[in-house]
């Protein structure tokens, strides 16, 4: 990718679009030039797909009137629901020019779904060894339904926007907590939005499991209300809400504590509702380690500009900055 100036991440849910846009100082630094939200109405978004692309093109046209974005900046998109899995995996240590053959032969072991239908990459996360004491790495693999990818590249370029990358947002939010958190720290990062429920361990800086789950049946409506109706969820609704939080946390905690005989250190959380403190206070009561909620990149943080939940935005942003 060529060195640029300027560059635009966004991410989308069922729910809402997100961008910002970030230049690149002449001393290397960043600064935020222009950001905002919009609402998406329901059913614009379908288990991930962009079923309504008249509707998602005039809210994409109206995100960047409304914010000040330039439409010319290149453009890196986070996606993140239930078209996109993530599994950590343990593959032999191969020379490197040879590593993406055996991951792409082997990743079918590890992803429930046929590797065919999927844009597959992966992040090698450290070295290790396997049960014979050989060489090994533990990698972390993404894949994302083709279907997804096609659907989402079709609907920017609607828009005359430039894609360069496409990226898992929760990812980009991840690599801000392990910039943010001490190095020799053990925690958790557990993100909710109204499609996903996403859990990852990091200890050292190095992603350790990572997990995602799609909202279950018994909580949809519930978790779909405290995104697009907040102010409408009652302490049942809320309570609701918690109980799946507090379960999918406890058991993922306990199968990584169980799989590396080491404890996390603390939880950070966040949820773009206007509930996610309310949601906080009664984890954190629960919650046997500390929990608190993030203020990802304060130091872009400006009067009219709260940056806490563009995080993922800003992250993406750089990846087209930074190369």
């Amino acid at each position: 990718m060529a060195k640029v100036n300027s560059a635009v991440g966004i991410e989308y849910d069922s729910h809402e679009i997100r961008a910002v846009e970030l230049i690149k100082n002449g001393d290397g630094s960043y600064h935020v030039s222009g950001y905002g939200s919009v609402s998406l109405k329901e059913g614009v978004i379908s288990e991930g797909i962009v079923s309504d692309s008249p509707l998602f093109t005039a809210a994409l046209e109206d995100l960047f009137k409304q914010s000040g974005i330039k439409d010319t900046s290149p453009i890196v998109v986070g996606v993140n629901n239930e078209n996109v899995i993530m599994r950590y995996a343990t593959f032999p240590k191969v020379p490197q020019d040879k590593l993406r053959g055996v991951i792409s032969m082997q990743a079918q072991d590890f992803i429930p779904v046929p590797i065919s239908e999927l844009g597959l990459d992966f992040v090698v996360i450290d070295e290790t060894v396997d049960d014979d004491d050989q060489p090994a790495l533990n990698v972390l693999l993404v894949g994302a339904r083709n279907n997804m990818l096609q659907n989402l590249i079709i609907n920017f370029e609607a828009s005359k926007l430039e894609v360069v990358e496409i990226d898992s947002s929760f990812l980009a939010w991840t690599r801000v907590a392990i910039k943010e958190q001490p190095k020799e720290s053990t925690f958790a990062f557990l993100k909710l939005t109204d499609d996903v429920l996403n859990f990852v361990a990091v200890s050292e800086g190095e992603i350790k499991m990572v997990r995602s789950i799609n909202i279950p049946d018994r909580a949809l409506i519930e978790v779909k209300k405290a995104f697009n109706n907040a102010e409408e969820v009652t302490s049942y609704e809320l309570d609701t809400v918690t109980d799946l939080l507090y379960s999918e946390l406890s058991s993922s905690m306990n199968y990584y504590q169980m799989q590396t005989n080491h404890l996390i250190d603390n939880v950070l959380f966040s949820a773009a509702t206007a509930l996610e403190g309310r949601i906080a206070e009664v984890l954190a009561e629960k919650c046997y380690v500390p929990f608190t909620v993030p203020s990802f990149y304060n130091e872009y943080m400006t009067s009219s500009f709260t940056p806490k939940n563009f995080a993922g935005c800003i992250s993406l942003a750089k990846v087209a900055l930074e190369g």
